[in-house]
């Protein structure tokens, strides 16, 4: 923008509101950096910082930075904030200042490469629709041209490498504090400084806690205005009527100009693909105008710095500063820092989701976890017990799972407890063969973020062998499938204050192998000891969903799968004591197959998408395990175990499970 604050000033839009302080962190898999294209709704400092105390008060861009452990500063001081008060898309409408120069110039300074690892933020829009207001005759070929350009810098952007750009919406200029301001100095030319001051004192008197009751604000801000022009009652209203038509004239032509550039950046970005983060702040701005109340605002028509004084110099000491209302502007056209943290809030939410939505995979290798542990108590059982060919068995097991999340999967700390009930049936073919099958089903609440949750339901059923070789040796075979519901799926937004729910729902499938296999050397009559070696083959898939509000943060997510290919080894001992036969292993476990999940998605109200990793597991860890196998009869016993995972940088696992069978 032009460094004036005139008509062509920095028409960069100041999105909406809310105070929130920005405490949640991102997900511990982030960006190696933060690189920022735009106006002064991004500027940090190249032209000035526009909100009110803005030396001392961070704009969204720099919580998001802190957020992802970076540090954003001005392009001019050699940081990797490129964006200018006053810039525009394209270089015909400013020269000096335009995005089409800042990415050239990120490019020159890297070589022509963009860090594939890198989060890169192009914001740009506001000013060009000024320029667009002010021709009529060629408006829509400004938009367009402008929003086109825009698009070509982000593809331009995404074939030098950059791996994710978020693109935000311009918001509403129809709703800025400019509309008003522009009305009465063009219609009240005469007096324009006396009706403003008129005008504004009256609006910034006023909540606005409804959009009717904005409306209201405003047309009585403009008879405020009208009074300065005329004493005279009849005259008045005429002068206040015709300021009003006029508003709402200005305002509804904006309006139009900012949803055609939105919806042809829209256009451009989908029909080029890329990674691209869509995020909705006018349609944000318009739910906050719509209940400001709950976002921490009493005030979306008037401006907390008084009329003529840019957010870049204003500061809550300038003479007239307003301090009676929590403002979602600053000035004409800038965001208040409560609005940037809100902004920044807005923009987190939409980059965490598709990393907590990944959690949906990792629950159902817990079922399959859980089912395997009581089998794996019950085949030991069954093992020590050397049954006669045609024994007959039932058994029945629960087994359980507690997860530490740190970080691993989604932004905070989490966990997940799993319930996992067992029913199987199995029958000696001969002295060394066993074969069964078992069905076992969960139905859990699960926690895995402070922000997400979901419940699970799920039916699993298992074929599986034992064979015995040698009187020493054995080999154990599971197959299994899974068919898994995700009811409840309650992804929570923080908004400043505020904190939405978006649901919804979706199902998984679930296949799987494993093979173990182990030698057992005898210590004596009543103990043996030996080496355990296992490989277990999982495939996961869990359906996309949409989240079913109409929200400006509800959003769409793809279909996931994931593969899990583990290989074990390991020493066990086993005993025959009597009453009571303990047990113990410990193995050391390789992950073969994928350690991170991938999951894309976007905002409902958008058509582009991104797409997201959880931060890499752990490809190797030890779990010990101990229990036993106790007789309670000629008929009947019981198994019991408790295992422990160590060497997760990730998280603790905690599994345990009983049992009992009945032999025939």
């Amino acid at each position: 923008m032009m460094k004036s604050w005139g008509i062509r000033s920095r028409l960069s839009l100041g999105a909406i509101a809310v105070a929130g302080a920005l405490l949640t962190p991102f997900p511990a898999v982030s960006w190696d950096n933060l690189t920022v294209f735009g106006d002064s709704l991004s500027d940090g400092g190249n032209n000035g910082r526009y909100t009110w105390d803005g030396a001392s008060r961070p704009l969204y861009n720099d919580i998001l930075a802190e957020r992802i452990h970076q540090s954003l500063q001005p392009s001019s001081q050699g940081g990797s904030n490129y964006a200018a008060g006053g810039a525009v898309a394209i270089p015909a409408l400013n020269p000096e200042d335009n995005t089409q120069d800042q990415v050239a110039a990120y490019l020159r300074r890297h070589n022509g490469q963009a860090d594939g690892n890198g989060l890169y933020i192009h914001w740009i829009g506001g000013n060009d629709l000024a320029a667009a207001a002010l021709n009529p005759l060629a408006a829509i070929d400004i938009v367009d041209g402008s929003a086109f350009a825009a698009a070509s810098q982000i593809r331009a952007l995404q074939q030098a490498g950059a791996g994710t750009v978020m693109v935000p919406t311009v918001p509403n200029i129809g709703a800025t504090p400019a509309i008003l301001e522009g009305v009465i100095q063009v219609g009240l030319a005469a007096v324009a400084d006396a009706a403003l001051n008129a005008a504004f004192q009256s609006l910034n008197s006023a909540s606005t806690p409804t959009a009717a009751a904005r409306q209201q604000a405003i047309e009585q801000a403009l008879s405020a205005a009208a009074g300065q022009a005329s004493a005279i009652p009849a005259v008045r209203e005429a002068i206040a009527q015709q300021l009003i038509q006029a508003w709402q004239a200005l305002s509804s032509q904006a309006s139009a100009l900012t949803e055609r550039y939105n919806q042809q950046e829209e256009a451009a970005l989908a029909a080029a693909g890329g990674n691209i983060v869509r995020v909705d702040i006018n349609g944000l701005f318009n739910e906050v105008i719509a209940d400001p109340g709950q976002y921490g605002l009493s005030n979306t028509a008037g401006m907390a710095c008084p009329p003529g004084v840019s957010a870049a110099v204003c500061t809550s000491a300038t003479p007239g500063f307003a301090s009676g209302q929590d403002f979602l502007f600053a000035d004409r056209l800038h965001p208040g820092p409560a609005t940037h943290a809100l902004i920044a809030d807005y923009m987190q939410s939409v980059l965490d989701a598709p990393v907590q939505v990944a959690t949906l995979n990792q629950a159902t290798f817990a079922m399959a976890r859980d089912m395997r542990n009581s089998l794996d108590g019950r085949l030991q059982q069954q093992r020590v017990s050397n049954p006669e060919a045609g024994t007959l068995a039932v058994w029945g097991g629960y087994a359980g799972q507690h997860d530490d999340y740190k970080g691993n999967l989604a932004a905070g700390d989490g966990h997940a407890t799993t319930h996992n009930l067992t029913l199987g049936a199995d029958y000696q073919l001969t002295d060394a063969w066993l074969a069964g099958v078992l069905v076992s089903g969960s139905n859990d609440r699960q926690h895995p973020t402070s922000d997400f949750d979901y419940r699970q339901r799920g039916v699993l059923v298992s074929a599986y062998s034992q064979l015995t070789l040698f009187e020493q040796g054995w080999v154990n075979a599971d197959l299994h499938y899974a068919d898994l519901n995700f009811d409840n799926i309650d992804r929570r937004v923080r908004l400043g204050p505020a904190t939405r729910s978006e649901q919804g729902e979706t199902s998984g499938k679930q296949w799987g192998m494993r093979i173990t296999s182990g030698w057992d050397f005898p210590v004596g009559e009543r103990v043996t000891t030996g080496p355990v070696v296992q490989y277990a083959l999982d495939y996961s898939r869990v359906g996309g969903y949409r989240e079913q509000s109409d929200n400006s943060t509800a959003m769409r997510f793809n279909d996931q799968t994931a593969h899990s290919q583990v290989g074990a080894v390991g020493w066990r001992i086993d005993s025959k004591l009597g009453l009571v036969n303990p047990w113990a292993e410990v193995s050391y476990n390789h992950q073969f197959g994928d350690n991170t999940s991938r999951v894309s998605g976007g905002l409902k109200s958008t058509q582009t998408t991104f797409t997201r990793e959880a931060a890499t597991q752990d490809s190797n860890w030890v779990d010990v395990s101990v229990g036993a196998h106790m007789p309670l009869g000629d008929t009947l016993s019981a198994f019991a175990s408790v295992s422990q995972t160590g060497g997760l940088s990730t998280g603790e696992q905690f599994m345990y499970n009983f049992g009992l069978s009945a032999s025939f």
